[in-house]
């Protein structure tokens, strides 16, 4: 009896131990509370913060930007902040870029995007330029920026200011496009240019277009057109190429040609390439395979093959080199000349003609000829 009551003990203790290992693994396995993980802490799913700073950093541990706001509220599910009055620096390789303010904005985690809205004043540090957009959205990853709303760009040290639609930036390498009704002013020269799309290399002191362009200069309201420009600041020197269409109201003088280039600051445009000008109310035109008109002295040069008609005398004269003075009511022709009027069957050679539109007269003189015409 008694080995049996210890071999009843023995069974019962090892039952009891079985049912207790039993109900210690079922409470470890379903009952037990979550413990929260230190290396990944329990997240909240919304937040608010007041007067903070949130940074990014890239790849290689330097600084993509650096935002401080007096109010954020964070999306955990989407990793978006939504932030209020906001000031921002933003960088490329570690270096200071831009620094801009704004009513608002939100901040991208994953894509890296910093959205900013209302009232926007941003400054590229690097060229001084100063910006101004209703909305502004800066791609780090890809060094691009992008604006939309009323956008004005201007740096003081050129005195050259932008505005227009849309922009879309390269900041790192100070290269802005301009879309939609642009116009580039310069205060001096005064200058206006207007384009559908215009870019500014602000580091390489240009303004250049791929689309039809108009240019005016304030002052004198002398006007070109083309399909296409460039604006070199420094030299004050703007070339134009394609179907250039250029009207001087003072002079009254128009010019057509394929290629133009104006230097500002000389007041010269120089035609390298065959063009032809037209004064309508001095009946004249004239037809060359280059030249150029200093608009100062209110003078235009012509050379090579050149063709000067006149509708007051029904007349022509082609030379090698014809320069015609404007206020003086003057054109004189060189070498190689031949004036030729053929409703009076006449046709004259010589080594100058000096044609007075005042008197409506030309004078054609060489070695064995002097000859005076008139209508």
């Amino acid at each position: 009896m008694q080995l049996l009551s210890r071999r009843n003990i023995r069974l019962f203790l090892i039952l009891f131990a079985i049912t207790v290992a039993g109900f210690a693994l079922g409470w470890f396995i379903f009952l037990r509370p979550e413990v929260t993980s230190l290396n990944k802490p329990a997240q909240v799913a919304g937040s608010s913060l007041q007067n903070i700073t949130l940074t990014e950093f890239d790849a290689d541990g330097k600084l993509l930007w650096e935002i401080t706001s007096k109010q954020a509220n964070y999306r955990q599910d989407r990793k978006i902040a939504d932030v209020q009055d906001v000031k921002g620096k933003f960088y490329r390789n570690g270096e200071p870029l831009m620094e801009a303010t704004g009513n608002k904005g939100t901040i991208d985690q994953v894509s890296k995007e910093i959205s900013l809205e209302g009232n926007i004043k941003a400054i590229a540090i690097q060229e001084k330029i100063n910006m101004k957009a209703d909305r502004m959205v800066w791609k780090s990853e890809l060094d691009v920026l992008k604006a939309t709303g009323n956008i004005q760009i201007d740096k003081p040290s050129d005195k050259v200011t932008m505005t227009g639609k849309e922009l879309t930036a390269k900041p790192s390498t100070n290269v802005y496009s301009l879309e939609k009704k642009v116009v580039v002013t310069a205060v001096e020269p005064p200058l206006e240019m207007k384009s559908e799309k215009i870019t500014w290399d602000a580091k390489g002191d240009r303004v250049f277009t791929e689309s039809p362009l108009s240019v005016i200069q304030i002052k004198d309201k002398l006007q070109l057109t083309s399909n296409k420009g460039s604006w070199d600041i420094q030299k004050k020197e703007v070339t134009f190429t394609g179907d250039i269409k250029a009207k001087d109201p003072k002079l009254d003088v128009d010019i057509e040609a394929a290629q133009a280039i104006w230097n500002l600051d000389k007041k010269l445009v120089t035609l390298p390439v065959a063009f032809t000008g037209t004064s309508k109310s001095r009946g004249i035109i004239v037809k060359a395979e280059k030249g150029e008109a200093q608009l100062e002295k209110e003078q235009i040069n012509l050379t090579g093959q050149v063709s000067a008609s006149f509708s007051s005398t029904q007349g022509t004269v082609n030379a090698d080199k014809v320069e015609w003075l404007i206020p003086t009511k003057t054109i004189t022709a060189t070498g190689n000349i031949n004036y030729r009027q053929p409703d009076k069957n006449l046709n004259v050679k010589g080594d100058r003609a000096v044609a007075n539109l005042e008197s409506q007269t030309v004078t054609v003189t060489g070695t064995n000829v002097l000859s005076t015409l008139t209508p």
